[in-house]
């Protein structure tokens, strides 16, 4: 089969008459936001952005009235968010206010990436598409036929890093959307997003491998046996690569290649983990919230939630913002593991929330997206 073949000219006329996506009028500031602009936030997987400190507030909530299981991306001021009604929906990140919807003719199930003006989505199953949508314009940048995809494709700089549940594994470049390099794996099972850092990309393979490519070339430096299944994506800091698998064994990993240290989850671990440096954060499937020392390997602190989990985690400023099963948000200290604070969401989650200009804004299985503040910055916007 041949990849990326550009798809026929009639579908994009007929794509023209399909609604379409705005960004919110610019407004000056001296402080640049970051973007939340892949599905674990950066290309390194961190799951960790700023916030203040305070009781989680409610702030506002949008209503789609479609069910969202894709994790939404941010940037630019707008809130972007997928659903697998072949829908995607705009909205401002500080009032909530609708810029948009777009019929998309692909179910988003696994999450939208976004960069200065691009947002690029990826089908599964027989949507064998990828396309990078300009809202700058209102029309699509390029679109391409491709195999179908088995995660979110991530944007990294000028590349586009995307899989293929039969295992191969592209660079696209991101303004043209032509293919860099492919790589084909073996028997491989690809289902969570890579990690990239500086020349180096990492791919985990449910068969249990963990492999390390060259961003430039896509050949492989190394690859090594992980003690389980991996059960996220791949988090990449300065030194080392952590991955959680099924097992509750989260390998510290050098970048040449070596199995440092193990950090054993208080539990079997379900979501991918997030971490700040230091340390690493998960939750198992049996709702104990951990932190993990990266350095040592050894748990630095651990605590209960009362009720399974499904959600990931994230770090929002100096706390870790976990969901229960049942719609509660809590939050604890990052460092300690200190209660901080609990909100009833009221509606059952299945994505991971995303945070942006230190707001958590969650999508719900019932259709609404809910942007969280924190006691102090609510009063500062009553102002």
């Amino acid at each position: 089969m041949k990849y990326f073949a550009p798809i026929i000219p009639v579908f994009l006329l007929f794509m023209a008459c399909a609604g379409s996506l705005e960004l919110p009028a610019k407004v000056s500031s001296d402080t640049e936001i970051a973007p939340w602009g892949n599905p674990r936030g950066d290309c390194g997987n961190w799951a960790f952005a700023d916030g203040k400190s305070g009781a989680p507030v409610e702030m506002w909530r949008a209503k789609l009235k479609v069910p969202i299981l894709a994790t939404p991306v941010a940037g630019d001021g707008a809130i972007f968010v997928g659903t697998p009604i072949k829908r995607v929906f705009a909205f401002d990140a500080i009032s909530g206010k609708k810029l948009g919807k777009m019929w998309v003719d692909i179910p988003i199930e696994d999450g939208l990436s976004y960069s200065s003006g691009l947002l690029v989505m990826a089908g599964r199953s027989i949507y064998n598409r990828l396309r990078a949508y300009d809202l700058n314009s209102g029309n699509y940048r390029w679109e391409k036929k491709s195999d179908r995809a088995a995660a979110s494709p991530i944007i990294c700089g000028n590349r586009i890093f995307y899989s293929t549940a039969k295992g191969a594994f592209f660079a696209i470049d991101l303004e043209t959307g032509e293919k860099i390099w492919r790589r084909g794996f073996e028997e491989a099972v690809i289902e969570h997003e890579p990690a990239f850092r500086d020349s180096l990309v990492f791919l985990a393979d449910l068969n249990g491998r963990l492999f390390c490519l060259s961003a430039d070339s896509g050949n492989i430096r190394w690859e090594i046996t992980l003690p389980g299944a991996p059960v996220g994506p791949p988090v990449v800091i300065p030194d080392h690569v952590i991955i959680p698998t099924s097992t509750g064994r989260i390998p510290v990993i050098t970048l040449d290649g070596a199995i440092r240290v193990e950090i054993e989850a208080p539990g079997e671990i379900f979501t991918p983990i997030a971490c700040t440096g230091p340390t690493v954060y998960g939750v198992t499937r049996h709702g104990i919230a951990f932190a993990g020392d990266l350095g040592e390997g050894g748990i630095l602190w651990q605590v209960s939630l009362g009720e399974p989990v499904i959600v990931p985690p994230v770090v929002w400023g100096r706390d870790l913002a976990v969901i229960t099963a049942s719609g509660k948000l809590k939050l604890f200290h990052f460092g300690d593991g200190s209660n901080r604070g609990e909100l009833d969401l009221k509606s059952h989650v299945s994505a991971a929330p995303i945070i942006y200009n230190s707001i958590l804004y969650i999508a719900t299985e019932e259709g609404e997206l809910i942007a969280v503040g924190r006691s102090e910055s609510a009063l500062e916007r009553e102002k």
